[in-house]
């Protein structure tokens, strides 16, 4: 157990835990029984992606973009990188409950195999490109107004995790740790809590990209650029804090876990996408064309 002086124990944030709403319902409905149950991991994710969707939209609009075409594209984006998300995280952190789904698939109504942030991130650019493919519009402009607004979704997405702390990390006497962290096995003690670091990191990338925009205009693309570039390496860094797979963390692949790994393609992707504005910076004909 921590030694930790009593003192910095006063800084720690008290445990608690947002328990889901049952509602009973008159009738029994499929799956869902005679009880609807609302998560609030579900509530702010929903609420984080409206949000970022309607930045999304006033990014756009301010920069003479179709509005409309820019929902269709959160809609490809956030659809897709659902579905991603959650058979990733299957693929990478419940196998076994994804074997077992993939054999009886009609325990897919009943077996959650929870969310990979990364596999939606990359479910999103997969979005993207199908969105392109299908409405044949210039996919930069559009997608540098996603990125913009994706931090302030993403504040409500880890506001999300934080609540019910579903990312354990490490035991420590940083004064930030969750005390009696509901972790592992009594005695619990104080932890980190990656959701709520990534929460407070969302709100540095927003501020940071509410003030570059004040400034004056950027070159299209230049946000779909930063935000990986911003985050991957932070993310990367932040993975070293959570528990190990002894304490039932994540699991490691040569020593580093799967969203470390994605972080290292996140941000080669923010690198590529950073030269190739640099070398083909849209002129005023292409980015007219985007609008049509």
């Amino acid at each position: 157990m921590l030694g930790f002086a009593p003192m910095n124990a006063l800084l720690f944030i008290p445990w608690f835990r947002l328990e889901p709403w049952d509602i009973p319902l008159p009738f029994s409905l499929p799956v869902l029984g005679d009880t609807l149950s609302i998560q609030p991991f579900g509530v702010l994710v929903a609420t984080g992606v409206l949000l970022g969707a309607w930045v999304a939209g006033r990014f756009a609009e301010r920069n003479g973009l179709d509005v409309s075409a820019t929902g269709d594209l959160v809609t490809y984006a956030v659809v897709i990188g659902f579905i991603s998300g959650y058979f990733l995280n299957g693929l990478f952190y419940e196998r076994e409950s994804l074997i077992r789904v993939l054999q009886h698939p009609s325990e897919l109504f009943t077996t959650w195999l929870g969310l990979s942030s990364y596999g939606g991130f990359f479910g999103g650019i997969l979005g993207c490109f199908i969105w392109r493919w299908r409405t044949k519009r210039p996919l930069l402009p559009y997608a540098n107004a996603v990125c913009f607004g994706l931090p302030f979704g993403w504040l409500f997405g880890r506001t999300g995790c934080f609540v019910v702390h579903d990312h354990a990390g490490k035991a420590t006497e940083f004064s930030l740790a969750v005390a009696n962290y509901r972790f592992g096995v009594p005695p619990y003690q104080p932890r980190h809590d990656l959701g709520l670091y990534e929460m407070i990191y969302a709100l540095f990338i927003i501020a940071l990209f509410v003030s570059l925009e004040r400034k004056h205009r950027r070159v299209t693309g230049f946000y779909c650029a930063l935000l990986p570039i911003v985050y991957a390496p932070a993310r990367f860094l932040l993975d070293f804090l959570r528990a190990t797979p002894l304490e039932g963390g994540d699991i490691r692949y040569a020593g580093l876990t799967p969203a470390q790994w994605s972080s290292i393609v996140m941000l080669l992707i923010g690198v590529a996408v950073w030269r190739y504005i640099a070398r083909n910076e849209p002129t005023t004909g292409q980015l007219q064309e985007a609008n049509r």
